[in-house]
């Protein structure tokens, strides 16, 4: 009789550490599979803001201070340049680019999205993942402001999110806040 209770005690610590092994390789699949994500989510923002600060440089070439933002509200930036950022070029012709956080039919749910003349840009027309977007404009001498023709940087204030793995874990959200100066504007007298 001993015997049987030796060894259903032993099959009992034996199913306890097969599972305890178990649960540890799912944890640690887990942690690693949202080491990735969180990974790829770090370098799509990285890029993010280093595209939008460098369009965000290009506005007011060849216009003056006053006229180069369009539209500058909570949501989105317009803004006038001669600067073609297609062709990566000076031209006769102006153009207008807007930034402007839009839902689309994708799996990316809402994005960002930055038109010139009307057109998303090529290589950087969709930023994905953004769930929120919001601007604050600084004048010349860095003091919010609402009026456009006053308008010289640009703070963004982004927040990303993107669904973690498929194990239920929360989604990695990511916030980022970044400042662009309208450079042109700057070196046209302000």
């Amino acid at each position: 009789m001993s015997i049987i209770l030796d060894i259903i005690g032993s099959v009992i610590i034996g199913s306890l550490l097969l599972l305890m092994l178990i649960t540890f390789q799912y944890r640690m699949q887990e942690a690693g599979d949202r080491y990735v994500f969180m990974q790829e989510m770090t370098e799509h923002i990285d890029l993010a803001a280093v595209k939008l600060n460098k369009v965000i440089a290009l506005a007011g070439v060849g216009f003056p201070a006053n006229t180069t933002v369009v539209h500058a509200a909570t949501d989105s930036l317009v803004f006038n340049t001669y600067w073609n950022y297609e062709t990566d070029s000076l031209q006769s012709t102006p153009v207008t680019i807007s930034i402007r956080l839009t839902t689309l039919p994708s799996p990316y749910g809402k994005t960002l999205v930055i038109r010139q003349d009307g057109v998303p840009l090529n290589d950087l027309g969709y930023i994905f993942w953004v769930t929120g977007l919001s601007f604050k404009y600084y004048d010349r001498y860095d003091a919010l402001t609402t009026t456009k023709a006053n308008v010289r940087a640009a703070e963004l204030w982004l927040t990303f999110s993107r669904a973690s793995t498929p194990t239920g874990s929360p989604d990695l959200i990511n916030k980022i806040q970044v400042k662009c100066f309208l450079m042109n504007t700057y070196m046209r007298g302000a």
